[in-house]
């Protein structure tokens, strides 16, 4: 939930850019300091990447329109997007306010988009709060890209779920992902009750010594969503009256459960070739 800084007298919202490795999620933020001013942002801050690839997070704080008179400003932080660094994303997205979730539009990156997502939508059904969400369908310029609409169906989305296309490369669709996410932040401001702003997200610096607290103890609690189980498939929407009956027929944990299994199952053909 929203925080206050009152060392700084203002309020702090927290929007995490989540989605697979190599989706995008970086260079939104990088976009987003081409076109703020650097009088309304911070310098964008990452701690360590690989070959492009992020290895604990990307930082960046912006300004953000008053509230009341009361100052506003926004945490974008992006997470990592490899299976192997789950324990990194878990606690940050699990401290979100908002999550924009940066799909890979592309045909052939599609099972990873969903797969992720899938484990996002996992851990937002956990939260005891709503999590709003915003979904940027990145990559448009690739041959065969999924439209925002199919993409929508795809991860069948609510209808009230925004769904904005983008080619975060050059910039397009990166301010209106950010401007919706912003929306998005402002309701949860109104709607939700402010905590003191807890010592992790003083800044930046702070946010890297709470992350290197999670190398201690890695969590191995690896949250699946039932939807996993037809990621493999060629043809993974299903219809509404069939997910109704699926619903019906077994509880979620039910079907979390079933769906860890097949993940250890899967795992264990791969290991034995």
């Amino acid at each position: 939930m929203p925080s206050f800084d009152s060392s700084r007298n203002c309020h702090i919202v927290r929007i995490v850019y989540d989605g697979p490795g190599m989706a995008g999620k970086t260079t939104n933020l990088q976009r987003i300091c081409e076109v703020i001013p650097s009088s309304r942002r911070s310098e964008m801050y990452t701690p360590a990447e690989l070959k492009g690839r992020t290895m604990f997070f990307d930082w960046l704080e912006i300004d953000g329109p008053s509230q009341n008179g009361q100052a506003l400003k926004f945490q974008l932080i992006t997470v990592p997007g490899q299976v192997e660094r789950a324990y990194r994303r878990k606690p940050l997205i699990e401290m979100a306010d908002v999550v924009a979730f940066v799909c890979d539009s592309s045909p052939a990156q599609i099972p990873d988009t969903m797969r992720t997502f899938s484990r996002l939508r996992a851990l937002m059904r956990r939260r005891q709060d709503k999590l709003p969400l915003v979904v940027q369908a990145n990559k448009q310029d690739v041959a065969g890209a999924l439209t925002p609409d199919k993409m929508k169906k795809r991860l069948k989305l609510d209808a009230a779920v925004p769904v904005l296309p983008a080619t975060a490369s050059n910039g397009g669709g990166v301010k209106e992902t950010l401007m919706s996410a912003i929306r998005a932040g402002v309701h949860t401001l109104r709607d939700s009750r402010i905590t003191p702003l807890a010592k992790a997200f003083a800044n930046a610096d702070a946010l890297f010594d709470h992350v290197l607290t999670f190398e201690d103890a890695p969590s191995t609690d690896e949250v699946v969503d039932a939807e996993e189980l037809h990621i493999s498939a060629e043809e993974v929407d299903i219809e509404t009256a069939a997910a109704a009956a699926q619903l019906q027929a077994a509880s979620l944990d039910d079907l979390e459960a079933r769906a860890r299994r097949a993940v250890s199952r899967n795992r264990t053909r791969t290991t034995s070739k």
